[in-house]
């Protein structure tokens, strides 16, 4: 109990830290407002976020998601043909566990993410395998939203996902 307190006092600490450096810096303040204005993104994820689109300024939208560790990887060689496909886990740890975190406030909060996260659970996804699809679209959100300079839109991306199912209908 009295070392999980000061692993907390400490977390707080070094956020805090990380938000004055950012606060210092007018672009990376506008561009971690950017990302931090989709709704379930919390600061640390916002962060860790900044960090990997700051680390890999000229990488793809491929790319980025497997830096971030969360390609789907699907193995089917000997008896295991029928398995789960699973996340690689190649990239950072740090950028999939922010990310996790917010997926479960974005489908909570967030309608587009939420309508997503139950179009694909009816559709007969696993709960990990939703959740890894919410994660990389709030990734792939993220970094357009980086590299365009733009805050989030909710009425866009809604737009994007009910033309989308309109022509699968």
């Amino acid at each position: 109990e009295k070392h999980i307190a000061e692993y907390r006092k400490q977390e707080k600490a070094i956020l805090e830290k990380v938000l004055e450096l950012i606060a210092k810096d007018a672009e990376l303040q506008r561009q971690f407002d950017n990302i931090r204005s989709i709704i379930g993104i919390g600061n640390v994820a916002a962060a860790a976020l900044l960090h990997l689109f700051l680390r890999y300024p000229n990488a793809s939208r491929a790319q980025i998601v497997s830096l971030a560790g969360i390609e789907p990887v699907q193995s089917c060689s000997g008896s295991s043909v029928r398995s789960r496909p699973k996340i690689s886990k190649a990239g950072d740890k740090l950028y999939r566990g922010a990310l996790f975190m917010s997926v479960m406030v974005a489908v909570r909060h967030n309608p587009q993410m939420r309508a997503f996260y139950e179009r694909l659970k009816t559709n007969g996804k696993h709960t990990t395998a939703a959740q890894i699809a919410v994660m990389r679209k709030l990734l792939l959100i993220a970094h357009s939203l980086y590299k365009n300079d733009q805050q989030y839109d909710p009425d866009r991306y809604l737009q994007h996902a009910s033309s989308a199912e309109k022509e699968a209908a």
